[in-house]
């Protein structure tokens, strides 16, 4: 599997094409907040977009965006509703289609998630799951969808306050990141676990973006998505050594080399 999420589409009706019989997350359903969300840090705001190009060597095999979307009320507080998505360019779906989605909730000042949703589709590879983190009640809970399409529940105890894979990236973020440390979050994903990510050095990366100084930042441990390194498999993502923070560039190993995302554009939508 060498495509995510990270780093996952139209959000008034959920991501379903025409045809397609995938799960819906409840959150979906959530009207607009009324109240704005703090940015964490200056680069986290309402409407920030990220987009990517993706290549497998010097071949462009595709695209993904970050976006944070909205904002909903849950739990009474606002939170933001971050999406990515990943697909593939018309040389790879040809022999390998890709259409992976993921969406986070993640509450902007405490910077933990609400929950998440998650629809994989990479060639012959399906599954669809969402998940609610509900610490009050001390559990998880969702359903997820095998390729057959079969639906079953989910559920697990949690004791605390965790990210999922996407929220976990937009948590990074906000964090002091110098060369050469290491930092440890909580983390769900349908297990309770804690991710280690490790910092290198400082490098200048040049994309279509620009060229900017940079961190070099390694997740040590994930399943699947653009952002999570697979087992056995490296992932760097350099992270640009400024104010915003912004991943700029992600080298993920796979069984047939490596794919590396290039940041194309940074915008902000009012």
């Amino acid at each position: 599997m060498a495509f995510k999420l990270l780093l996952l589409l139209l959000l008034s009706g959920g991501p379903a094409a025409a045809g397609e019989t995938l799960l819906e997350h409840p959150y979906w359903a959530l009207p607009p907040s009324g109240f704005p969300a703090p940015a964490a840090v200056a680069g986290m705001v309402m409407g920030e977009t990220l987009e990517y190009d993706i290549y497998w060597g010097a071949i462009y095999v595709g695209s993904s965006y970050l976006k944070i979307t909205d904002t909903v009320d849950i739990s009474s507080r606002p939170a933001w509703h971050i999406v990515s998505e990943t697909r593939s360019g018309s040389f790879l779906a040809n022999f390998y289609k890709v259409a992976d989605r993921n969406d986070s909730w993640m509450d902007p000042v405490t910077l933990y998630s609400y929950g998440y949703y998650k629809k994989i589709s990479e060639g012959r590879h399906f599954f669809n799951e969402w998940v609610i983190f509900d610490v009050p009640w001390g559990k998880y809970y969702g359903k997820k969808m095998n390729r057959k399409r079969q639906v079953s529940d989910l559920e697990g105890p949690l004791d605390r306050q965790v990210n999922d894979m996407l929220s976990a990236v937009y948590r990074i973020r906000t964090m002091p990141v110098t060369p050469n440390t290491k930092v440890e979050m909580d983390v769900n994903t349908k297990r309770n676990w804690r991710l280690t990510v490790k910092t290198g050095k400082r490098e200048k990366i040049s994309t279509r973006y620009g060229k900017k100084k940079c961190i070099q930042v390694e997740p040590m441990a994930g399943e699947e998505g653009l952002f999570v390194a697979k087992a056995g498999k490296r992932l760097l993502v350099w992270i640009t050594d400024d104010e915003l923070k912004v991943p700029m560039m992600i080298k993920a190993e796979i069984s047939i080399g490596s794919i590396t995302a290039k940041l194309v554009r940074r915008t902000i939508a009012p």
